[in-house]
């Protein structure tokens, strides 16, 4: 009877601890879909980003010598989950602005908000990855390996312009598709143009250089589909064809709303596509199965009657920007640096690592979204380039 009150104690302790924990969790700001009406897309957009994490981490944990299952050269077409982005990205910039072009306060204003959506955290993440290769060349000189430090490369990355003008190696490996698809938002009124005047003549246009660089990649490899390599394409020229067909797949939203079970089929051709990347396919099958993939979210979305799984995980969409921007520097240090270094192939300290390295990507962009982008981009948005000028 005298231990009672010390039990007691002790539970109201543990009641007091957890309730703290939940307060805390309950203040976390929590993640929600833009709309409610692209949920299959942005599950999409969240499954693709974990796959660019994994191509570019997984030969750290899994060595070739004891897996050649995942090589590199097996596993390339993970690369082009890119393109799927660049596809979905089409659609939702069409399906948004579409009737947003009528003039060129419309157009700077897009522009505004699409520089308040990309630039803030590719600064930020410009500015880190300079300080951590300043460190890793001041303790151990990389060589050819290093990204170039000429103000005028690093002025070209900072501005976007290295997916045309490069002059080395980027600091952030990923950022030349954020440039490509810079690109694509200025020409974007001459997409909204066509698509508003010509569905079928948008879809068109972009299958035609899709056809022509398909076969281009083909040939140059003695048609051998296997040996086919899409990545090697320049960033704008591999962005074109897949921006104009997501695009194109809004204006034509009429004609793809009759894919019939359009759930099922993605749900089929997102596990055939995962096998193909990671099998060593042909790319530019794996290609197809990525504009598969795409197609049938699209469908999906329109369809409207997203799974109670869908609805759940769809909000980690919002986090697709964050994991790719964040994710290099994180492998690049903890895995790179720290794991070759001093793990030597312990498998027990290299699972530890991977999963750390895996939960910080996360908590970072988590982070990175709710406390550094949102807030950017919201000060941007809200910055009115047209206002008059008052002189005194």
């Amino acid at each position: 009877m005298l231990r009672l009150p010390l039990w007691t104690n002790i539970g109201k302790a543990v009641a007091r601890e957890m309730g703290a924990r939940m307060d805390l969790t309950t203040k976390l700001p929590r993640l929600r879909p833009t709309s409610g009406e692209l949920l299959h897309l942005d599950l999409m957009r969240f499954i693709a980003s974990a796959g660019i994490v994994f191509h570019h981490s997984h030969e750290f944990f899994v060595p070739v010598t004891k897996s050649p299952f995942l090589a590199r050269e097996q596993t390339a077409g993970l690369a082009l989950f890119v393109d799927l982005f660049f596809v979905i990205s089409g659609f939702v910039i069409a399906y948004i602005y579409h009737n947003r072009m009528s003039s060129i306060i419309n157009y700077i204003t897009f522009l505004q908000r699409r520089v308040g959506r990309l630039v803030p955290l590719h600064w930020l993440t410009l500015l880190v990855f300079i300080a951590m290769w300043s460190m890793l060349v001041l303790f151990h000189d990389n060589g050819t390996n290093k990204p170039s430090f000429k103000p005028e490369c690093i002025a070209e990355t900072a501005l976007l312009l290295h997916s045309f003008i490069s002059c080395g190696r980027p600091f952030n490996g990923v950022t030349w598709s954020i440039s490509a698809e810079m690109v694509m938002y200025i020409a974007f009124p001459i997409v909204a143009i066509i698509g508003a005047r010509s569905a079928p003549l948008l879809l068109g246009i972009g299958l035609t250089p899709l056809t022509v660089m398909m076969t281009v990649v083909a040939s140059q490899h003695e048609w051998n589909l296997l040996g086919s390599s899409w990545i090697e394409l320049s960033p704008v020229l591999r962005a074109l064809p897949s921006f104009v067909i997501g695009a194109a797949l809004f204006y034509n939203r009429s004609v793809v709303s009759r894919l019939p079970a359009p759930g099922f089929i993605l749900a089929v051709a997102t596990a055939c596509l995962i096998v193909a990347m990671m099998s060593g396919v042909s790319q530019l099958i794996t290609l197809l199965l990525v504009y598969t993939v795409a197609i049938a979210a699209v469908a999906a979305d329109l369809e409207g009657v997203p799974s109670a799984t869908v609805r759940r995980f769809a909000p980690l969409g919002q986090l697709t920007y964050s994991i790719y921007m964040w994710h290099l520097l994180f492998i690049s240090f903890l895995l790179n640096a720290i794991g070759d270094k001093f793990l030597h192939g312990n498998a027990l300290f290299t699972a530890i690592l991977v999963v750390t390295c895996y939960i910080c990507i996360f908590i970072t962009s988590y982070l990175s979204f709710f406390y550094i982008e949102t807030p950017a981009r919201r000060w941007i948005d809200k910055k009115n380039l047209f206002k008059p000028v008052v002189t005194v």
